[in-house]
């Protein structure tokens, strides 16, 4: 795999600051997460100073890895005094969400990410269509010798086992084996961090299973599964895997999962098996993402969202 890393590039954007905000997409994930830990802990043993600071509230995504106590919201920070910020995870710098009015207006952006509509938005980007922004990561670190030590394997490891499903998703490639082969050579606790990414749930976060199963309905002949939360089931939680139950009926092409943030408010989860490219149609509603997951926000009914979706899938499936 031959990968543009901007080594050269990386390189200077580290070497000519000392103090770093590290930030990622709302509804932070351990791919997200990972990557900024990793960072943090990968500059502070070059002597530099990184502060991660998340659009939201940290909610325990990844209190299982070291270094979590130094995961702090945004609001907690002073932004304005960074003239240098690493993103990870974002295809636009619109998905940091409330950090971004806050960032200082000359701010030089490092931006690290792996969704193939990313908008390269900042002074260094670093794109390349791999399994995760932590692989992505990984073979960054590696580019420049930096030493990836049991620490930051088990933080990349945690995101790339979340970011494939447990190496099961398209992006998944023998390439992303080696990586997680090498991490846990260097230390990553397979066993226990595959605990910690898909067990250890709270009892609300099971119970939201059931009830986004329980809403389950099936369109356009059985090709289609949309599954729904109301705001009370989401008070549980982001629903991280729940839309893929939808994907383990047999027929059903695509899975739809409606999150209901706020009142005639949605954040749409779109995933697919091979016939449907869903970044294609989560941009139409001006969403994004990859070819077999992707999302995307509306406002509405939830019954007229539905149609709007299920009339954009069928274009593709007919």
């Amino acid at each position: 795999m031959i990968l543009d890393l901007q080594l050269t590039a990386t390189h200077a954007f580290i070497e000519e600051a000392d103090d770093f905000l590290l930030t990622t997409h709302v509804n932070s994930d351990a791919d997200g997460i990972g990557a900024c830990m990793a960072w943090a802990h990968l500059l502070r043993g070059l002597g530099k100073c990184a502060d991660i600071g998340l659009p939201e509230p940290p909610a325990g995504q990844c209190s299982f890895l070291a270094g979590w106590d130094s995961v702090r919201h945004f609001a907690d920070l002073d932004l304005s005094r960074y003239r240098c910020a690493i993103v990870s995870d974002c295809s636009s710098l619109d998905r940091i969400g409330p950090v971004r009015p806050s960032l200082s207006p000359d701010i030089r952006l490092l931006n690290i990410d792996h969704h193939q509509d990313n908008e390269c938005f900042g002074t260094v980007n670093i794109v390349e269509e791999v399994s995760s922004t932590c692989e992505l990561l990984y073979h960054l670190a590696s580019g420049l010798d930096y030493e990836i030590d049991s620490v930051a394997a088990d933080q990349l490891y945690a995101g790339i086992l979340f970011d494939t499903g447990g190496f099961r998703f398209s992006l998944t490639t023998d390439t992303t084996f080696e990586v997680a082969a090498d991490l846990v050579r260097r230390g990553a606790r397979l066993d226990a961090i595959a605990q910690d990414v898909f067990g250890n749930k709270s009892f609300g976060s099971v119970k939201q299973r059931g009830q986004a199963i329980e809403s389950l309905v099936l369109h356009l002949g059985g090709r289609v599964a949309v599954l729904h939360l109301d705001r009370e089931a989401m008070s549980a939680g982001e629903p991280d895997e729940v839309v893929n139950y939808g994907l383990m009926i047999k027929g059903v092409e695509v899975a739809v999962l409606l999150k209901e943030r706020a009142p005639r408010c949605y954040r749409i989860s779109l995933r697919s098996r091979d016939k449907v490219d869903v970044s294609q149609v989560a941009g139409t509603f001006g969403g994004g993402g990859h070819a077999r997951a992707a999302g995307l926000e509306l406002t509405g009914v939830p019954e007229d969202i539905v149609e709007d979706i299920l009339i954009e899938i069928g274009r593709y499936l007919n």
